[in-house]
């Protein structure tokens, strides 16, 4: 992989600019952590996202410019956490000296190197599918070998630079019935379709 210098934005685009527009888009925050070779390496990372039911895999996005992704990358599996929305200050701690990242916190290493949160929202266990330079970034798309849950109720929310949590009261309760990314959304079990209404039937 070949690391290409970033391009510099257009004249009218400041940066300071761009990145507040980027920051007005909420999200969720994981721990990227494993062991390798006997260290244990982790970083926070707000750019996590699904991306493929079949093959199972999701995705974040890292600096060109990190130091910590050059040993992360080395791992055989790679641990991936939901916050919780009380890990403001595990989040702080993760963005903090590469030593002290993961330093009294409560997690596990599964026999591949993996690092688990125990109190995260949920947990993935992955490995680098494929890296993918965009720009100053290297997006990471990653395979989800297992999956698991933590102690945490509700995720951690990223939101201009500054931490949030979710708050539903005057939100519609029903699940969307519609489509989302071109896809139908998976309202489970319940809504299964019977004999009755299935194409088969028709």
């Amino acid at each position: 992989m070949t690391i290409q210098p970033p391009a510099q934005p257009p004249a009218d685009l400041d940066p300071r600019t761009l990145r507040d527009a980027f920051g007005a888009f909420p999200s969720g925050v994981v721990a990227v952590a494993a062991s390798v070779k006997g260290q244990l390496s982790g970083i926070a990372a707000s750019s996590f996202t699904s991306v493929s039911i079949d093959p199972p895999l999701v995705s974040f996005s890292i600096s060109t410019t990190s130091s910590t992704w050059p040993l992360l990358r080395e791992a055989g599996r790679l641990g991936i956490s939901v916050l919780a929305d009380h890990h403001d200050a595990v989040c702080r701690q993760l963005a903090g000296p590469r030593e002290e990242r993961l330093a009294g916190l409560p997690f596990k290493v599964t026999e591949n190197g993996a690092v688990l949160l125990d109190e995260a929202v949920v947990t993935y266990d992955c490995s680098v599918h494929e890296e993918v330079v965009a720009g100053d970034h290297v997006i990471v798309l990653l395979e989800v070998h297992e999956v698991g849950g933590g102690d945490g109720e509700h995720p951690l929310v990223f939101h201009r630079s500054a931490f949030a949590k979710l708050h539903r009261d005057d939100l519609d309760p029903a699940r969307l019935d519609g489509r989302i990314n071109g896809a139908e959304v998976d309202r489970g079990a319940q809504e299964a379709p019977d004999a009755s209404t299935s194409e088969d039937a028709a």
